[in-house]
């Protein structure tokens, strides 16, 4: 009971350690089982019209619209014997923890780097038809380097989202998601200048958030996002009661030693487009 307790508290640090960029720019929530799990979203009010004379209220009504995705299992079983339990002075438990949790948050990372550049680089396909990034969704800029003028394009262009009524909505960019090949650049851009004159000015220094995806294989496309505490996008949900890697040890009496099994049951998807936009860069 002594070494279950030690290796699942080096796994649970392990898991936690191991970053991951669009965990960042993400929303985590929970689902009650297997079945796709189906997120709503309603349209803002209609707007007010004047009462006339007669004092007649008009009516009006709401647009709703659909999203969903679904958990999977994933996991593993690692078995070690007790001979290489004993030799090992016990080090191969803390061992094993520590690399099944890093294993757990990888796979945790990839699945959501996965979603994102599916499709070509387009992103997942939407339930208008469309992938995530599309000119029909107004969030995919021509390509074009890092740059205060991209930067003010896409700020544009969230600024300018509207709900399923046509109406505009609040979407203020926050983030901004890279590879690491733009990191350097990116940096140079944000960061904080004291201009001689006014044209030198960084719009940008202290209003977008640096996050690097590693994971990302593409060197140029970059993305930029609302905060995802205050808007609906990209979505990741754990079963409920069993958020994170979960670990299960049995000892062995046929065979002599000890297997560990870790299990995740995790999914993740797009809720809504309006919160993101890509450029393919250059």
């Amino acid at each position: 009971l002594l070494l279950g307790e030690a290796i699942n508290r080096t796994l649970r640090e392990a898991y936690r350690a191991a970053p991951s960029g669009l965990k960042r720019v993400g929303r985590q929530t929970t689902a009650k089982d297997f079945r796709d799990k189906h997120r709503l979203a309603l349209s803002e009010a209609p707007r007010l019209e004047k009462v006339n004379e007669a004092g007649e209220f008009k009516s009006g009504t709401l647009a709703e619209t659909e999203e969903s995705y679904r958990l999977a299992t994933y996991g593993k079983i690692i078995g070690i014997s007790r001979q290489a339990i004993v030799n090992d002075d016990l080090s191969a438990f803390a061992d094993l923890a520590r690399r099944m949790g890093q294993a757990a948050a990888a796979t945790e990372a990839q699945l959501l780097v996965d979603l994102m550049v599916s499709n070509a680089g387009n992103g997942p396909q939407m339930s208008d038809g469309n992938p995530l990034f599309h000119t029909a969704h107004k969030n995919k800029g021509a390509a074009s380097a890092i740059s205060v003028a991209a930067l003010s394009v896409a700020r544009t262009a969230l600024r300018r989202q509207v709900g399923l009524t046509g109406e505009l909505i609040e979407m203020e960019p926050r983030f901004i998601l890279i590879p690491p090949e733009l990191e350097t650049t990116t940096e140079q851009m944000l960061t904080t200048l004291h201009p001689t004159k006014a044209d030198d000015v960084n719009p940008f220094s202290s209003k977008l958030s640096l996050v690097v995806e590693p994971r990302f294989t593409n060197a140029a496309r970059w993305y930029v996002t609302a905060d995802p505490a205050m808007s609906d996008g990209l979505e990741y949900a754990y079963l409920e009661g069993q958020e994170g890697v979960q670990l299960e040890t049995q000892y062995g009496f046929d065979v002599d030693g000890v297997r560990v099994r870790a299990r995740l049951d995790f999914g993740a998807g797009f809720v809504d487009w309006r919160s993101w936009y890509q450029n393919p860069g250059q």
